[in-house]
């Protein structure tokens, strides 16, 4: 029970990473928030999932680009549980546009989902976690923050490198206050787009990888568990690269 007694905001919560992220949390003995943008039922699924290891789980829906809701979810966390010593931030979303087609509109949804609402919901917890001094935070990037891909669209790479900058700047100012903050950058991990794909497109990006196979969410899922127990307490402002060897350092 790494996370016994703790209490955690979980972001983007109703799927893939983030719901793996939510249960292992669960799991290990954490109170939950566990928060996202759309679709409540697979969020409420989430819940009950969490529920069956006998944590408390409260969900918020909204949009988690808006600064208001970084301020609701903590208000709720607060309201629940006391404080929060764990926030874990799943939410994002992916576009596929070229750059020379990409509009305004869509270039700035995707920084405003996957970057500004990391710093909302970052800068609505630490003043929490300075005031008791103690906290991790886990951001989830991409290997795309790091190497291009054919298919994403350039918003979508940009703000996940965004958030390699962004982790390294807050860990560096709130290590004095003990609190760890990293970054998690999953390769071809096997959630819901890699399942629509052909067989064919599947077996050609698993021979890709050096382990020869496509991630698991929960082992995502792991890594962001021991981020977010006391094994890391001497790592902050890192990246941890969970890809089967797709990349490496």
């Amino acid at each position: 029970m790494f996370l016994k007694k703790k209490n955690a905001i979980v972001t983007g919560a109703s799927r893939g990473i983030g719901r793996a992220i939510a249960i292992r949390f669960a799991e290990n003995g954490a109170s939950l928030v566990i928060a996202a943008e759309r679709n409540e039922k697979r969020l409420e699924e989430t819940a009950e999932e969490c529920v069956k290891s006998g944590v408390q789980v409260r969900t918020f829906l909204g949009d988690l680009a808006l600064p208001e809701t970084s301020r609701r979810i903590l208000d709720l966390a607060l309201d629940s549980f006391g404080t929060v010593d764990v926030l874990a931030n799943s939410a994002g979303m992916i576009t596929r546009t070229p750059v020379e087609s990409l509009s305004p509109e869509e270039w700035q949804r995707v920084m405003d989902v996957n970057l500004s609402g990391i710093f909302y919901m970052c800068q609505a917890v630490l003043p929490i976690m300075r005031e008791k001094r103690s906290g991790k935070i886990i951001n989830i990037s991409s290997q795309m923050a790091r190497i291009p891909h054919p298919s994403a669209s350039p918003s979508y790479e940009a703000s996940k490198a965004g958030i390699l900058a962004l982790n390294r700047h807050l860990a560096f100012h709130y290590a004095k206050y003990n609190i760890n903050v990293n970054a998690i950058a999953p390769g071809s991990i096997d959630t819901d787009m890699p399942k629509s794909m052909t067989p064919e497109a599947r077996e050609k990006l698993r021979n890709g990888i050096p382990l020869l196979r496509l991630g698991e969410p929960e082992e995502v899922g792991d890594c962001a568990l021991f981020l977010a127990s006391s094994m890391s307490n001497y790592i902050t402002g890192q990246c941890i690269g969970v890809n089967g060897g797709s990349l490496m350092d």
